[in-house]
């Protein structure tokens, strides 16, 4: 019974693995809400989550160069202010990432994005959107679609070595 079970269990994602390594303590969560044809905002409010715990992960490429990439998180409800995020990183200018070639540039697909395998695997510097200062408590991606690992806010930022800027007006 006991084998049964174990096949059963979601297997954990690389992301949680180092989470586990860094004896970080979080809890797994998986969202439907592409199944359901909803938005990531619709299933945090259908779920009673506070969507400014929520982050997206956003991959920016800066001063058109190959090589210089840096990500962003904010809440899911919020937008990004890319003129602002450059001014505050001190770089000439700043654009999203090509989504096709995420994978290349990453290691993850679209949805899949997150600070915690980007910084460890890829080195990219991560900076969080200052107003997630007042959360205790924060759910970033697993690294796979659908999946998140739900974790302190300030574990989140010391392991990734993260930073706290402006990224919208």
């Amino acid at each position: 019974m006991a084998k049964k079970a174990k096949k059963n269990k979601e297997k954990k994602t690389n992301d949680e693995r180092i989470l586990d390594q860094h004896h970080i303590e979080y809890e797994e969560a998986s969202f439907e809400w592409l199944t359901r044809g909803q938005s990531a905002l619709e299933e945090a409010n259908a779920q009673g989550v506070d969507p400014k715990s929520i982050l997206k992960t956003i991959v920016l490429q800066a001063n058109k160069d190959p090589k210089d990439y840096v990500v962003v998180c904010l809440p899911i409800e919020y937008e990004i202010d890319l003129k602002l995020v450059a001014q505050e990183l001190g770089k000439k200018q700043v654009h999203l990432a090509d989504n096709k070639n995420l994978i290349n540039i990453t290691g993850y697909i679209h949805g899949a994005n997150t600070p915690i395998g980007i910084n460890v695997r890829k080195g990219f510097p991560i900076y969080f959107d200052e107003r997630i200062k007042d959360q205790t408590m924060i759910s970033v991606s697993a690294g796979k679609v659908g999946r998140s690992v739900r974790l302190k806010q300030t574990d989140l930022v010391d392991l990734v070595k993260g930073k706290y800027i402006k990224v919208e007006k």
